[in-house]
């Protein structure tokens, strides 16, 4: 049995992080997997192996420490250690939280010639190097085994990055030659990725906004998925469709509601997507007609195209 490989990226934010940040969206994502699969009844499967315990293998990059030390010195070198009662300032928290924030991505730019580029960039290339060392013992040197990409915020930002500069080389733009591995579906929560449309256009020189991005990654062009997910509440999140490199490749636009009634409907959205019900069930669909096509021949001969075309046409509807 092939195991489909899941690798989670986070975005900007605190540090402080432990690789269980992930869990919630790991657990929504299984149940959404076990769901989708139960519902497609596959006869010629045993059902011990048809579970998303056994079918999904998880892994979740952990960055942000390379951005953190940095951040907390230029804290403490401006304004001195803080006492506690200083540490209670609304202002001081502000201003932590901006650090946080716009201090991610301005230490992030610059691409490789950067070396906190390089070093976040390693961190993922340990994560996505454990699922292809597990792959390998699984299934040999054979095919490129199948690899799913979630990442949130500036995480999709990253994630999609280090992709690029690990596939454009080789002779198929979605497999990673170097972990074997190739990319299947790739799904992006609040990213502000569309922003980067503002690269490089100076005074407007590009004759449109909307052709002002590069073509994106490449997922498989055999059923793999480029999906955007992205609440409409969320000021760091935007649609991608409407940048016409990224709707040529295929990109979707899914809106979803992420958060609770105490934060679904302001900024603080942002960082819901990782309990949001909607985005695990979405991610779990798609990978269970991934497995399920691997698995079942009856599926893949009779009834997969069919369920693609569906869960395609399912997105597009709104929420």
């Amino acid at each position: 049995m092939t195991t489909l490989n899941v690798l989670i990226v986070h975005g900007i934010g605190s540090g402080g992080r432990n690789t269980s940040y992930a869990r919630p969206l790991q657990d929504g994502i299984r149940r959404g997997f076990d769901q989708a699969l139960r519902q497609l009844r596959l006869r010629d499967v045993d059902g011990r192996a048809a579970r998303a315990g056994s079918a999904l293998r998880f892994e979740a990059a952990l960055w942000d420490a390379v951005t953190q030390k940095p951040q907390d010195a230029l804290l403490r070198v401006m304004f001195g250690r803080t006492g506690l009662f200083a540490r209670l300032k609304l202002t001081l928290a502000f201003r932590r939280n901006l650090v946080s924030l716009l201090g991610d991505v301005i230490a992030y730019e610059g691409g490789p010639d950067n070396a906190v580029y390089r070093a976040i960039h390693e961190e993922l290339a340990r994560s996505i190097g454990r699922l292809s060392e597990a792959s390998r013992a699984e299934g040999g040197a054979g095919d490129p085994a199948p690899l799913t990409i979630v990442g949130h915020s500036l995480g999709s930002v990253i994630a999609s990055d280090y992709v690029w500069d690990h596939t454009q080389r080789g002779a198929l733009p979605h497999v990673l030659h170097e972990a074997n591995l190739s990319l299947v579906n790739f799904v992006a929560m609040g990213s502000p990725m569309a922003l980067y449309s503002l690269r490089n256009n100076a005074y407007g020189q590009q004759p449109s906004i909307r052709e002002a991005l590069d073509s994106p990654i490449t997922v498989d062009p055999d059923g793999g998925l480029w999906l955007n997910l992205f609440d409409p509440q969320d000021p760091i999140a935007f649609p991608l469709e409407p940048i016409e490199s990224y709707r040529a490749a295929g990109v979707i636009d899914r809106a979803v509601g992420a958060g609770t009634w105490l934060t679904g409907w302001n900024l603080v959205s942002h960082t819901g997507y990782w309990r949001c019900e909607e985005a695990g069930r979405l991610v779990g669909r798609k990978l269970a007609l991934d497995w399920a096509r691997l698995h079942s021949p009856r599926f893949a001969e009779r009834d997969y195209e069919r369920a693609l075309k569906e869960y395609r046409k399912d997105l597009r509807r709104k929420p």
